[in-house]
């Protein structure tokens, strides 16, 4: 996971600016509705997976107590900017240990798919149960095989053209072998070379909506259009994830789970899907015995 991490740190800076803000807000109306109402006034929440730290930014901001943990340097510098009042560390979401529990972890933004395989799952789910307080909640979101069959398929999804720089992601999954990628290409305009009419004309496509295709047909040429600007990829590996057996694992790890559609109905190939979790008493129970065991 950690080798995953870093790969954050390339355009830690760019996700800052743009997707990091967008997920954030994106995020914190279903959290607020769905899972703070299980969280006590002033509750102790773990952001997992936590990136540029605006959603720990607004947890805070409704007086919780919050630590962010991600594997990307990059990241974390500017998740301290970002929510300087909420606590973060370096970490790795597979082995992670804290000395108070939580009464909630949170894992947005489809983290969990870099996981490598069942067992990654199960060591994230062992360490969350760890940092969990008996009847604590955790809620993560995950893209699923079906959904990515669906949409994956190597074509730009996601994009914008700026004055200084721009952006493109562009995923695909292979079905048979359940795992993928998405890259992520970077174009940034060197300081030589002053700002065209063309490149504020370009810029104004990043806003409307309906000129969506129009943008991502740009970019998609985007190397040729500005052969002079910097540019480089980073690509993010990923991993389907059955989820029935996701669903087991939580049980074997001691969860009592709940699956939904990220738009809150049934599962469909068109969401995200979100496992809303509670973590056993019988499980703290065991998780206490065997610290204490493992202290003697």
């Amino acid at each position: 996971m950690l080798e995953q991490a870093s790969k954050y740190d390339h355009w830690a800076w760019l996700y800052n600016q743009t997707l990091g803000p967008r997920y954030g807000a994106h995020k914190i109306g279903p959290i607020e509705r769905v899972v703070l109402p299980h969280v006590p006034a002033g509750g102790a929440i773990l952001d997992l997976c936590c990136g540029t730290g605006q959603l720990a930014a607004a947890l805070a901001e409704r007086g919780f107590e919050v630590t962010g943990l991600d594997g990307s340097v990059d990241m974390l510098r500017h998740a301290r900017e970002n929510a300087s009042s909420a606590t973060f560390t370096e970490g790795d979401a597979c082995d992670f240990t804290f000395d108070k529990p939580f009464d909630a972890v949170l894992c947005t933004s489809a983290s969990l798919n870099h996981m490598q395989g069942l067992d990654d799952l199960i060591a994230v789910f062992s360490s969350v149960s760890r940092a969990l307080k008996p009847g604590g909640v955790f809620v993560f979101d995950i893209n699923h095989p079906a959904q990515m069959s669906r949409y994956w398929h190597g074509r730009p999804t996601e994009g914008e053209i700026n004055a200084d720089f721009a952006w493109l992601i562009t995923p695909h999954y292979d079905s048979a072998a359940g795992r993928g990628a998405f890259t992520v290409d970077i174009y940034r305009r060197p300081d030589i070379h002053p700002i065209s009419v063309l490149d504020r004309l370009a810029g104004g496509l990043t806003r409307p909506r309906r000129l969506r295709r129009v943008r991502l047909a740009l970019l998609s040429r985007f190397r040729r259009l500005r052969p002079h600007w910097e540019h480089h990829s980073v690509v993010n590996r990923i991993w389907g994830h059955d989820l029935d057996a996701v669903s087991l694992a939580l049980h074997e790890s001691g969860f009592s789970a709940e699956l939904r559609s990220t738009q809150g109905g049934p599962i469909d190939d068109r969401h995200a899907a979100y496992f809303f979790c509670r973590k056993s008493s019988i499980a703290g129970v065991k998780a206490e015995a065997r610290m204490l065991e493992a202290s003697r």
